[in-house]
């Protein structure tokens, strides 16, 4: 089966959707990262829109592969995962989208990101893009997820094998994969590496990373002077503009704001009763959920060590590659989705809860990902006995609203919170 016919009007319905919403967060004015937000987010998809127009190169790719090499070759991006569920979630499309996936065959038990991604191609929803790139980061349904779209659209793709642990042989490994993808996309392409200019995203890169940092140690500051959304437009920016004065302009706004509120002694909410360790993602169609715990129970997100938690490292602009490589070992979501997992996500969330004094843990149970869902007993465990704090599990589909009901999810978390009023009393 191919692919022949290409219809992109969902793409650009979804892009008139941000629109409607950056005039509202305009006429509705709260904090200025909320307006920078959707207004990135909408340059993303305008610049997919209008890459051929403007004869650059697109290439769709998946989660965590460094766009900093795409930004340095004047390559337009295309993440495959967030375009989908962005446009599902934008245009209430989930039932289409998952039953063009159930007919070609893919079964429930596969992520329900990535059958967002393989039914876009499916559908023909998506521009064809010069190639796809895909690795084994963070999980195995990535790992097979770009062979779907490469066969169907009959573009070529390239795969990046990322090794399991951050040592120096598998550092050099990872950097010699990803000149093998530079020497792809210049042949696909046309387009040359600009190493200058990748020195450049590089430092940007950096930049970015340091502004990140200083972020999680203002947040130690009680009460927590960050809204609790936040975290998740850092961590969606970061896999879409890394190595962009756009992404180093976000996360410049975001840490003025924190450092004010932490000056100020000010929080996001009147109240702040409980401090939450969030682990995991919380569904991408439920973002809402950050804003029902501070408004309603005062509960803040203190701290998520999936998605903020950066490991030790820092960029070396004069050695750009080995530097991306070095980053995808201690960056959110690769450092604890990949091994040992005493090495990584029970030692980080056990040191954020202690420091960042939460008072419980959340994890966010997504039914389709086993990588996250192996670890849940042995983060309890450790989160018990060394944090002495309790974890809720909530059953959830990162992006299938049809597998657990708000109502459920909020009478779960509900339950969690009077556990942790009889622990205060």
């Amino acid at each position: 089966m191919k692919v022949e016919t290409i219809d992109t009007t969902n793409l650009r319905r979804a892009v008139g959707q941000l629109e409607s919403l950056l005039a509202h967060r305009r006429a509705h004015p709260t904090e200025k990262s909320d307006e920078l937000y959707y207004e990135l987010l909408l340059r993303y998809f305008e610049r997919i829109l209008s890459a051929r127009e403007q004869g650059k190169p697109l290439v769709g790719h998946t989660v965590v592969i460094p766009p900093e090499i795409f930004y340095a070759m004047d390559i337009v991006p295309m993440h495959l995962e967030f375009t989908s569920m962005v446009t599902a979630q934008l245009l209430g499309l989930y039932e289409d989208f998952y039953s063009a996936a159930k007919t070609f065959g893919f079964t429930p038990e596969v992520c329900s990101a990535h059958r967002l991604l393989a039914a876009n191609v499916i559908l023909g929803w998506l521009p064809r893009p010069d190639a796809f790139i895909w690795s084994n980061q963070v999980c195995d349904n990535t790992a097979k997820c770009g062979d779907v779209p490469m066969n169907l659209y009959g573009t070529p793709g390239f795969f990046i094998d990322r090794p399991y642990r951050y040592v120096e042989r598998e550092v050099r490994y990872f950097t010699r994969e990803l000149e093998n993808l530079v020497h792809f996309l210049e042949q696909v392409t046309g387009h040359r590496m600009d190493w200058d200019r990748l020195k450049e995203v590089v430092r940007l890169s950096g930049e970015a990373m340091a502004l990140q940092r200083e972020i999680t140690r203002l947040r130690k500051t009680v009460p927590a002077p960050m809204k609790s959304r936040r975290f998740l437009n850092l961590f969606a920016l970061n896999q879409y503009f890394s190595g962009t004065p756009e992404e180093v302009d976000f996360v410049r706004c975001v840490r003025d704001e924190v450092k004010a509120m932490a000056e100020k002694g000010q929080g996001p909410v009147p109240e702040e009763k409980y401090r939450i360790l969030n682990l995991f993602l919380p569904p991408m169609y439920l973002w809402k959920l950050m804003d029902w715990m501070e408004r309603e129970h005062g509960a803040v997100s203190g701290m998520e060590p999936y998605c903020s938690h950066w490991g030790e490292g820092e960029v070396d602009p004069n050695k750009p590659l080995e530097s991306l490589a070095r980053k995808n070992f201690y960056r959110p979501i690769c450092r604890p989705m990949h091994g040992p997992a005493a090495e990584g996500i029970l030692q980080d969330s056990v040191q954020d809860a202690i420091e960042y004094k939460a008072d419980g843990a959340i994890y966010w149970a997504h039914i389709g990902c086993r990588q996250a869902d192996g670890c849940i007993r042995i983060l309890k465990d450790a989160l018990r006995e060394k944090a002495g704090i309790p974890m809720l599990v909530v059953d959830n589909d990162i992006c299938d609203p049809s597998y657990a009901s708000e109502g459920q999810m909020k009478e779960a978390i509900e339950g969690f919170f009077e556990t942790l009023e009889e622990r205060k009393a």
